[in-house]
């Protein structure tokens, strides 16, 4: 009598007889005897996803932080993800867990909460690191989610917002000394050039003038008033 295993496309077989690992099989269909006490166990070879969720650490100022993980991962070598370890699916998720304290408690929160979407391949390498000792490859580990307290959520929102209204004020003040100094130089240039300062006045004065009906008071300085004068008296 016997049995058939079959292993599909996305698959390998761990061949054992009399309980000792011979080989490695690949897609097809075999039959176990029963007098062989032959044995296949199937392995997943696919990439699978594995969420780790409500992961807590603490960062370097010792500010609690919920996580939430997405690992992508897939086995390599089937006779080492069965042998080496009692259940690889459960020792990738250790390895992430491990690989997210580690990275996160050399930051501080704000440090932390700025770059960790940039943390991917740290994640990913700290994990791979590991994992490939019992033959499986970690493809991805992302963060999807950091979440904090809410009181500390608040506090941090309160800062962005006096953060941006001291950037606003720091522009405003750098665009009011610029104008500043664009007028202090103008005015040292028509203090030394008689010529211009006087062009100047010509065209602040026939401004005013242009301004519609009705009487205008302009105080004038005393060259361009003998100049206005003398004009009319032509």
């Amino acid at each position: 009598m016997f049995t058939t295993v079959v292993i599909r496309e996305f698959e390998k077989g761990l061949d054992y007889r009399k309980g000792r690992f011979v080989g490695v099989l690949g897609a097809g269909r075999y039959r176990c005897w029963w007098f062989s006490a032959r044995t296949i166990l199937r392995v997943d070879m696919r990439e699978t996803a594995l969420q780790i969720s409500g992961q807590e650490v603490l960062t370097a100022d010792n500010v609690p932080v919920r996580l939430n993980v997405l690992v992508r991962y897939r086995v390599v070598d089937p006779a080492k993800a069965i042998h080496e370890v009692v259940d690889y699916c459960d020792a990738v998720h250790q390895a992430a867990q491990i690989a997210c304290r580690d990275e996160v408690v050399k930051r501080g929160v704000e440090t932390f909460l700025t770059e960790r979407n940039n943390l991917t391949d740290a994640l990913t390498g700290a994990t791979n690191a590991v994992t490939q000792s019992f033959g499986v490859e970690v493809r991805c580990v992302t963060i999807k989610d950091a979440m904090l307290d809410p009181e500390l959520r608040e506090a941090f929102r309160q800062k962005l917002v006096a953060d941006q209204k001291g950037q606003a004020s720091l522009i405003e003040a750098r665009h009011q000394v610029a104008a500043a100094r664009a007028q202090a130089n103008a005015a040292a240039i028509l203090a030394e050039n008689p010529a211009a300062l006087l062009s100047k006045q010509l065209d602040v004065l026939a401004k005013a003038a242009d301004h519609g009906y009705g009487n205008h008071f302009v105080i004038l300085p005393d060259t361009l008033a003998e100049i206005v004068r003398k004009l009319g008296r032509q």
